[in-house]
């Protein structure tokens, strides 16, 4: 009889040791698993460091340089192709902002400055004086005028009150008188500008028409067109800002958890209500926009099928090609997002964090993946899913979380035929991280330093324990073998839950030493292969644990050497 590890996966906790599947294991540290062996996750490297050892968010700007906060903020790059000013914007702030590359990168910490999200609507109507001589031969028409801010980089925001209706006719012109710029950390520097329209009536409807525009910090403005020379209809009627820190006209708070979704459309939420902008407009939010769901929201994801809005109750699916035609399904899953912070892309899908564990999303599809490998109190007890700051990482969930002072992490890997968990030991305390998007790579804040995760080539000890294997009646193993692609391996054998074999193998060139340290009376030996003799112990329940820096490959143990060498 023997017993052969060669396929490895990972740790299923809910489930009793004697019933796991045997690629399964009690504990499962520091390893890859992507090969099917146990190969060990590689030392994080420092690569730069920050301006202080509070900052909670990082973005790797134009593949420059790095911009930090101390806020926990979400980053997303401005939907214009091509875009001269390099836009920026995120909201965690006091308010929404946005940032230019001109405005972000001076000084020696960046972001040095950003602006307002969002361009105001003037607080009141212009006023109008009318001048010339009236022509009796022209049918006299009533005209009104409003005027918008537009910004420095060409944002135009919604339009002021329109001013009292005059009459005129196209021999007569009319001088307007606007009121000061508004203050505030808007975007109003160079360039910024003053639009006005005027009302023009057709068989149909009235609209305001472009007539012109001025310096934003000039403040009349006079009108000599006709009424056949006026411009574009006024595009920026709905256009309000986002959801920001006026507490009046929104109790819920500033918009959060900024995303960018399809179409140049961009995404956030305050309280229980979803925004969505202008396509390809991002500081423009209309009201029309805005989709009510039952329960607060707690973050939101994009994918291929829409937007997955996680709330304090259950997931939605929102949909729709157009913002002004989108809609709110229910996904029939009753499993609230614990953790905004927990919320990861995983490409075609997103995981998050739930009561009763780890939840996979896709479309309207939901369920709870690490059902069947761990409990619900376990979930809670164990894998920390309130706090853990999460990243995707070569198609890995990756968790970091604190336990009272000890920083730890555990790591969700669905790529082998069976998804399994695995946890992570040394780990400083991450208070947040940025996934590169075009190579995968990830950056998590340690301390004051931007480490990448996974870079080194130190290798950490891995550590494997097995089920425990039960045998139909007591028996004694007396053999033992490790192939592993270096040494040295440490190996542990136990029965009916006592240590009876501690060995360490190390090797140089095809010699094998094999060093002792449970039982004494085993002495040290060299070997011409790694096959080791075990103890004369009888037993019925066996564990077997290995340890090391290298990848192995296989363990086994046996009644015989020929069992042990034939396998």
């Amino acid at each position: 009889m023997y017993f052969k590890l060669k396929d490895f996966t990972g740790i299923a906790p809910g489930v009793d040791n004697r019933r796991l599947a045997e690629s399964f294991g009690q504990i499962s540290e520091n390893i890859d698993f992507e090969s099917g062996a146990l190969t060990p996750t590689t030392n994080n490297t420092t690569t730069t460091a920050l301006s202080n050892s509070v900052r909670r968010s990082i973005f790797f700007y134009n593949d420059t340089n790095w911009l930090q906060w101390n806020e926990e903020v979400d980053v997303v790059k401005g939907p214009v192709p091509n875009d001269s000013f390099n836009r920026l914007y995120w909201t965690g702030e006091d308010y929404p902002r946005v940032g230019t590359a001109t405005s972000m990168i001076s000084g020696s910490v960046y972001p040095a400055a950003s602006f307002r999200l969002g361009i105001p609507a003037p607080a009141n109507a212009p006023s109008t004086t009318k001048s010339g001589t009236a022509d009796d031969t022209q049918t006299p028409f009533d005209v009104s005028y409003v005027f918008t801010f537009v910004s420095a980089i060409g944002e135009e925001g919604p339009p002021s009150p329109p001013s009292t209706p005059i009459v005129l006719t196209d021999t007569e012109s009319v001088a307007l008188s606007m009121g000061n710029t508004p203050s505030g950390n808007y975007n109003f520097g160079s360039g910024a500008l003053r639009r006005i329209y005027r009302s023009n009536t057709g068989s149909t409807n009235t609209q305001f028409q472009f007539v012109g525009e001025i310096p934003i910090a000039t403040t009349t403005f006079t009108d000599t067109k006709n009424g056949d020379e006026l411009g574009e209809v006024l595009p920026s009627a709905t256009w309000i800002k986002p959801p920001d820190d006026d507490s009046t006209l929104n109790p819920s708070g500033p918009l959060l958890g900024l995303i960018p979704v399809a179409n140049g459309i961009m995404a956030g939420f305050t309280g229980n209500r979803l925004c969505l902008s202008e396509p390809f407009l991002p500081h423009a939010w209309p009201v029309a926009y805005r989709i009510t769901l039952e329960d607060d929201i707690v973050a939101i994801a994009a994918t291929g099928n829409g937007i997955i809005a996680l709330t304090k109750g259950r997931p939605y699916l929102v949909a729709g090609t157009d913002p002004s035609s989108m809609s709110a399904l229910k996904i029939e899953v009753q499993q609230a997002c614990v953790n905004k912070n927990s919320v990861v892309d995983m490409g075609g899908y997103i995981l998050y964090a739930a009561p009763d564990g780890l939840v996979a999303v896709s479309g309207n599809d939901a369920r709870v993946v690490t059902q069947g490998l761990i409990s619900a109190k376990q979930w809670n007890a164990d894998f920390k899913p309130t706090s853990i700051r999460a990243f995707r990482h070569e198609d890995t969930y990756v968790a970091f979380y604190t336990d009272g002072s000890t920083h730890k992490g555990w790591v969700y890997d669905p790529r082998a035929q069976q998804a399994a968990l695995s946890t992570l030991t040394g780990n400083a305390e991450t208070r947040g991280g940025f996934e590169q998007s075009d190579n995968g790579e990830l950056y998590l804040i340690h301390g004051s330093n931007i480490v990448e995760y996974r870079n080194g080539t130190s290798p950490n000890t891995l550590t494997f324990k097995s089920k425990v294997f039960v045998t139909p009646y007591s028996i004694s193993f007396s053999w033992m073998s490790v192939d592993a692609e270096a040494y040295p391996v440490e190996l542990k054998v136990f029965g009916d839950g006592s240590l009876i074999a501690h060995y360490s193998i190390s090797s140089s060139g095809n010699t094998f030493t094999q060093t002792t340290t449970v039982p004494s009376s085993i002495s040290n030996a060299t070997l011409q292969e790694p096959v080791m003799r075990l103890p004369s112990t009888v037993a019925k329940e066996w564990e077997i644990q290995v340890s090391g820096t290298t990848t192995i490959n296989e363990v086994c143990i046996a009644q015989s050497i020929d069992e042990v060498k034939a396998l």
